[in-house]
């Protein structure tokens, strides 16, 4: 008995039917294990988990959840400036207007010399 077979696939006709990429990765043991307990109990295998992560960088465009530094850490440099701002003139309370450029300062918004000129400007009577 012989088959007839007049149909020849070649690479690039399998490579677009193909569902699928496989991906490797490098996880510290326990850090998988913790995660796959968890995607168990929420019903979800971890390849799953991974294109449901995939999915969402994708539709974020970026990260879907924010990495930030520690708010503590902000903190601190904003009570730092404040002080340091502070003791130049000020009566060791920082009003809510330069509370304000402080913050800006601490997160970038403005540069060292603008958050200095505007609370300069603040220490000046009109």
């Amino acid at each position: 008995m012989y088959i007839k077979c007049d149909t020849i696939f070649t690479g690039d006709i399998v490579n677009k039917t193909r569902k699928t990429d496989l991906i490797h990765i490098r996880i510290e043991p326990d850090v998988k294990k913790r995660a796959d307990d968890i995607f168990k109990e929420l019903g979800v295998n971890f390849s799953y988990a991974i294109s449901m992560f995939l999915n969402q960088v994708i539709l974020k465009e970026g990260f879907p959840f924010d990495i930030t530094l520690s708010k503590t850490k902000t903190k601190t440099n904003e009570e730092e400036i404040a002080s340091l701002i502070e003791m130049t003139g000020g009566n060791g309370k920082v009003s809510l207007k330069n509370q304000k450029i402080i913050h800006l300062y601490a997160i970038g918004d403005i540069d060292y010399e603008t958050a200095v000129f505007a609370i300069k400007r603040s220490f000046i009577k009109n």
